[in-house]
């Protein structure tokens, strides 16, 4: 059994960049913990609430369940405003410490939403000392940036893309936000993905560094 952390900025960002690989490592038999930085509600530039904490945390907790995880730590960082310092590298830092996973999820550095840059690299910092460590891939808006995400891992989620898309929809005021569209983008993606290795949906991810082990199983 291999331990998988996977730290978000969002609740929804986990569902949508690797919510199948973690459906499939949970069946495997393998432990997955996640941390989300923040409750994820937010207003828009005009002060308008788009989504309440409350909401939020209830959502992305039940999507998150249906993708087989109960291990979420939901921690109190300002939504749109995660910094990439000493507080956030300790607040991760004592959870990698704690839990001692096998493996790490995080955000793409060269993302264009401030906070996955942060959490990004806050979690970059903290793994420091682990061997592997993998970057999801960003989804419009938030991925459209001067350096590419270049997928270098694929993981075939055929068999639990209803689930991925299950979860998803479970993210109501986010569903409701961004249409349909929202899941089509998504399918898309996961089925470029997929054929690019022959499956019929596949999530790519982004190698930062990766301890090849022949004595472990592997959850892929």
């Amino acid at each position: 059994m291999m331990k998988i952390l996977v730290v978000g900025a969002h609740l929804d960002d986990i569902e949508l960049a690797c919510g199948g690989t973690l459906a499939k490592a949970i069946q495997a038999g393998h432990k997955v913990k996640t941390i989300i930085m923040s409750q994820s509600g937010y207003t828009n530039y005009d002060g308008k609430i788009m989504r309440r904490n409350n909401d939020a945390v209830i959502e992305g907790t039940n999507a998150l369940h249906v993708l087989g995880i109960t291990d979420i730590e939901i921690l109190d960082f300002p939504t749109k405003n995660i910094p990439h310092d000493s507080t956030t590298i300790d607040a991760i830092d004592t959870r990698i410490a704690k839990f001692d996973p096998d493996v790490i999820f995080c955000h793409h550095p060269f993302d264009t939403h401030q906070a996955h840059v942060g959490v990004s690299k806050s979690t970059i910092s903290a793994a420091r000392r682990k061997n592997t460590v993998f970057m999801f891939e960003p989804i419009v808006p938030s991925g459209r940036s001067f350096v590419p995400f270049h997928p270098q891992m694929y993981v075939d989620i055929t068999d639990v893309m209803d689930k991925k898309i299950e979860s998803l929809k479970l993210h109501t005021t986010e569903y409701h936000k961004f249409g349909e569209e929202w899941i089509t983008g998504v399918t898309c993606r996961a089925g470029f993905r997929g054929y690019e290795i022959g499956k019929p949906y596949a999530e790519a991810f982004e190698v930062l560094r990766c301890e090849l082990d022949f004595g472990k199983r592997t959850f892929l």
